[in-house]
This record gives structure tokens, C-alpha cells and sequence, in this order.
């Protein structure tokens, strides 16, 4: 087990030199938490959790918006934390965007306090930070201007005007969040809230404060539940409504997980809807503890007749590692229990499923 959790991070990692974006555009928001809400570090049924995703936007219309990300989050916990935990994790994610090669990277960083509310340990208040380092690049001479226009008659040689102070820049950027989740009987209900570009960082290439250009905050609300509705079968609706500079996106649907057979496999199927945008098909496949996702954006806006209704193609690997389940009973109670039982203690199975 070891040896297969060392490779599939080896194979993550790898991955992060060949990716080099602005803020992720993502319809399977729930496959990379951490950029949803820094509240989501080490927020899973498991003490590891890692994951990659890719997205390629746009391409029937015209150079491809593409996406790429790898993180890998897990638990700090202590006797002195009994059911609480501290979440801490590592996001790396680039995009290429345009003809003119826009590349954005960032590294992420963020922590989370995961507190239990009750003796029960039914109800949890989770808080999170973020901290970002990202670098933006852009080939201003694969653009085109209107000064380099002449009679109608295009001229790559002719100067474009733009008093640009540099092709690449370098800023930090904090982000926070909070979450709630409450579990009762075979369902686990939870909301939360985020905000990014908290410090409102500068983000321009042109020295003239007049073309400085401020990010705007971002706010992000979601919640949903994740409910057994048979022995071998889950189903985790959601939705997700983001608010940026007046500009807003709604997206909902479902995830439904049905087990295969005795030797774990798991299918996964879902339905999403970006408000009057995108029909998102999901389909994927689970087998010890290695799921694979795959959407592909339907696209149905007033873009449809030059997109042919092709959006966006993404994919989503998770591992996850070190089953973990928070809702049960704290950690120093257990172990009296158990070696009060003795023989008779009784290890449960477990069917869960954490994106």
C-alpha cells in the first residue's frame, strides 16, 4: 500500500513541471477543494488526499483555454485535539489562456482548524487560510493592436504603443473560508463559504498607476449533502455560486456512487448545470481508493452556434489514503473501548465516498 501511495504522488508531482493560469475555471469545483475553500484542507474521511485535474476550454472556437492542477492535502491530529484536527496542505496550478500565451502560475498553501461542536461528534465548524505566490507572463508580441492596422491591411512590424513595463509578473495573494457539517442518520449535510483575493493584490503589466489594475475580491458560497440511499449506492447533490466584480456564475447538480460486485469498484455518474451556460455529463470510475472523473462541458449559450456546442473536456484523478472517518467516536474513547472488548471488538466496513 505504501509502495502504491509513493507512486501515485511520484506521478502527481512529475506532473507539476510540465504545467505552467489564472484562476481555475472548473466545472468539477468539488475535485479540487482547496481552490474552492482553504476550510476543505484535510476535510475528507481520510488522513491523505491527493489529487490532479485537467481542463481544455474553448478549443472549437478558438486556442484552447488549458488548465492544469495537482495538490495534496492531509490531517494533523493529536490526543490533546481529541475529534478535532488540523488540515494542512499544498495546491501547484497553471493555465495558458489566448493567442497571446497569458500563463498564470500560483502555489497555494493553506491550513484549516477542524473543531468538533459536540460530544457526539455529529456537528463540525471548520476555518481555513490560504497564502498564494503566483506569476503572470504574456507574449505581448503574439498580439495584435489596433495601431499595427494600416487601410485595413495588418502590419506585425509597425510598434503597437503599449508602454508595457514588463511581460512577467509576481504578486501575493491570501484567501479564507468557513464550513459547516452536521451528520445525521446515513446523510452528512454540509455548507460553507470563501473569499479570495482578500489583500486585493495589483495585477498589471503597465507602470502607469492609472492602467494599475486591483483584483477584486471573490466570494464563493456552497453547500449540498451526501446521503446512502442503499447499501450500495450514494448520491451527493451540490451547488456552487461564485460573485467576482459583479460578475456571477451558478452551477448545480448531483454525483450519484453505486458499488460493483465485492471487491470495491465504484462507478460514479452525475448531472450538472452551469445557469444558462453548460449541461455537464459526469462518468467515472473508483477502485481502491483511485477515482477517475471525467465532464465534458454541452455547451448551450447564445455561443453555441460557434462553439457547435463543445465546451470543455476535464478530468479529475483523486487518491485518496488512511481511512479516517471524523464523525466517530474520539480517539483516546476508542481505544479504552477496544481494549475493554478485548476479542469481541468488530472492525466495520466502510463504503464512503469524500471528493
Amino acid at each position: 500500500m505504501r509502495r502504491k501511495l509513493l507512486f501515485v504522488l511520484c506521478i502527481l508531482f512529475f506532473g507539476i513541471s510540465k504545467i505552467s493560469a489564472q484562476r481555475v475555471h472548473s466545472s468539477q469545483f468539488y475535485s479540487i477543494p482547496l481552490l474552492l475553500n482553504p476550510a476543505l484542507t484535510g476535510n475528507s474521511d481520510y488522513n491523505l488526499r491527493g489529487g490532479m485535474n485537467y481542463r481544455n476550454q474553448w478549443n472549437s472556437v478558438t486556442t484552447p483555454f488549458v488548465s492544469q492542477s495537482v495538490f495534496v492535502d492531509g490531517k494533523l491530529s493529536t490526543q490533546l485535539l481529541s475529534s478535532s484536527w488540523i488540515g494542512i496542505g499544498g495546491m501547484i496550478f497553471n493555465d495558458k489562456a489566448g493567442d497571446g500565451g497569458l500563463k498564470t502560475t500560483q502555489v497555494m498553501f493553506s491550513s484549516s482548524l477542524n473543531k468538533s461542536l459536540n460530544a457526539g461528534n455529529t456537528l463540525f465548524i471548520h476555518a481555513g487560510l490560504g497564502l498564494e505566490l503566483i506569476n503572470k507572463s504574456v507574449d505581448f508580441n503574439k498580439l495584435t493592436f489596433g495601431e499595427q492596422w494600416e487601410n485595413g491591411v495588418f502590419d506585425p512590424t509597425r510598434n503597437n504603443n503599449e508602454d508595457y513595463t514588463s511581460q512577467s509578473l509576481f504578486y501575493m495573494d491570501f484567501s479564507g473560508g468557513l464550513m459547516m457539517t452536521y451528520f445525521r442518520g446515513k446523510t452528512k449535510y454540509f455548507i460553507g463559504s470563501a473569499i479570495s483575493h482578500i489583500n486585493q493584490p495589483e495585477e498589471s503589466f503597465y507602470g502607469e498607476r492609472e492602467t494599475i489594475n486591483n483584483l477584486k475580491r471573490k466570494f464563493a458560497i456552497h453547500g449540498g449533502f451526501e446521503s446512502r440511499v442503499s447499501p450500495r449506492m450514494y448520491i451527493k447533490p451540490e451547488i456552487m455560486h461564485t460573485i467576482e466584480k459583479g460578475a456571477s456564475e451558478w452551477i448545480a447538480g448531483a454525483n450519484g456512487m453505486s458499488l460493483f460486485g465485492e471487491k470495491g469498484t465504484i462507478f460514479h455518474y452525475g448531472i450538472w448545470y452551469r445557469f444558462t451556460q453548460d449541461i455537464i455529463p459526469v462518468f467515472g470510475y473508483e477502485k481502491k481508493r483511485l477515482k477517475v472523473l471525467l465532464s465534458y462541458d454541452i455547451n448551450v449559450s447564445d455561443l453555441q452556434t460557434a462553439s457547435s456546442n463543445r465546451g470543455g473536456l476535464e478530468i479529475s484523478l483523486t487518491y485518496n489514503y488512511n481511512y479516517s472517518n471524523p464523525r466517530e467516536i474520539r480517539k483516546l474513547k476508542r481505544r479504552q473501548k477496544v481494549k475493554k472488548l478485548g476479542d469481541k471488538a468488530i472492525s466495520c466496513p466502510k463504503f464512503s465516498h469524500e471528493d
